[in-house]
């Protein structure tokens, strides 16, 4: 199984990051090393840094990514000839992580949007506001444990929290590990 995570510009969320991915890549290990009628090859994880030039939907395409982790809805804006989310072509699960409010793209979310779409929000706040305004998004789901940049263990918490948030999806779309 290959796992993509777009990485967006902070400096802190490129620790998280490179952490999630070695949580992910250890801990699918264990897993295997552990379950002795496990035939799985393992997890492959790559992180592409969506700083210098923007990572489109082809580039995802031939990636053969299984699982999509996206942060602040970037490439929202890249449609289809018929004006539809380009993102709705793509044959993986997506993970769409909100750390911010009232993001630029959010007006893509009134559209029609993927079952294999799964929105996470950081904020009690912004979470609400999106069930309210967009009550048709295919899942919805606060960060639970999310730290904020300046508290303490910020970033073990925050590896902590999107772990959670991979496992939890990988299981609800029955995708190894267990």
């Amino acid at each position: 199984m290959k796992i993509l995570i777009v990485q967006p510009d902070s400096g802190q969320m490129q620790k998280i990051i490179s952490l999630l991915k070695e949580k992910i890549e250890k801990c699918t290990q264990e897993f295997i090393d552990n379950d002795p009628q496990s035939k799985s090859q393992g997890i492959t994880v790559e992180v592409w840094d969506n700083t210098k030039l923007p990572v489109t939907c082809a580039d995802i395409k031939k990636s053969e990514a299984d699982l999509l982790i996206n942060f602040n809805l970037a490439g929202f804006e890249q449609s289809t000839l018929t004006d539809g989310i380009a993102y709705n072509l793509l044959n993986c699960k997506q993970i769409h992580v909100l750390l911010k409010d009232h993001l630029p793209h959010e007006k893509y979310l009134a559209k029609q949007l993927s079952i294999s779409m799964f929105f996470y929000c950081a904020d009690r706040e912004y979470f609400q506001y999106l069930q309210g305004k967009y009550p048709d998004l295919p899942y919805l789901k606060m960060i639970e444990g999310w730290k904020r940049e300046g508290e303490e263990n910020s970033a073990g918490n925050c590896v902590q929290a999107l772990y959670a948030i991979v496992r939890e999806v990988m299981l609800l779309c029955r995708m190894h590990p267990q």
